[in-house]
């Protein structure tokens, strides 16, 4: 999407991440906002105020150093992990996501083809910080690196399925064309 802020992105009327916002707020009790830094923060709050924002404690490793950040300011004992870019999130599929971590130290979804979906799963936070902690410190900075080290329920695509037919849940917006495409669909 260029240099603009993704999660500002006008879909409908509404910066993008408001949508993920108003989902999650449906059934988990704290929304933390991870953000790479300060400044970063300090604009999304203009736009979403009221949330807790956590900054990277690493630069320029990606995903991994945010959700470290996020969940190193999670209290609860599990956390769900969103992207910034999914504004259909299902709730009834987050909340069966942390039905399915019971006993677990994280419920991923898990498609047919094996492909995971680790930014709409629900970790336990502590076995999750320690992980990406020692895969940090490998040089291991994709995100998958410290998930094959959990104990995971990987939850399978058609389970989601009867919950969401169509997998909305798992839409995302990555370009401005995805952006006009599902802004219809809302």
């Amino acid at each position: 999407m260029g240099y603009r802020e993704k999660a500002l992105m006008d879909f409908n009327g509404k910066p993008l991440i408001a949508y993920v916002i108003e989902r999650l707020e449906q059934v988990v009790d704290n929304i933390i906002i991870s953000v790479r830094d300060k400044e970063q923060g300090e604009l999304l709050e203009l736009h979403v105020p009221g949330y807790r924002f956590a900054c990277d404690k690493y630069n320029n490793i990606g995903p991994i150093s945010g959700m470290l950040s996020g969940l190193s300011l999670c209290a609860d004992e599990y956390c769900f992990a969103a992207a910034c870019d999914m504004p259909f999130i299902n709730h009834n599929v987050v909340k069966m996501l942390f039905k399915e971590s019971e006993h677990y130290e994280a419920a991923i979804p898990r498609h047919d083809d094996g492909f995971l979906e680790p930014l709409h799963a629900v970790y336990r936070c502590k076995p999750m910080i320690m992980e990406i902690k020692k895969a940090i410190d490998a040089d291991e900075t994709i995100l998958l690196a410290p998930i094959f080290k959990l104990n995971v329920n990987y939850v399978g695509i058609g389970e989601i399925k009867k919950i969401d037919p169509m997998l909305r849940t798992f839409m995302n917006i990555n370009t401005y064309e995805d952006m006009k495409i599902l802004s219809n669909t809302i």
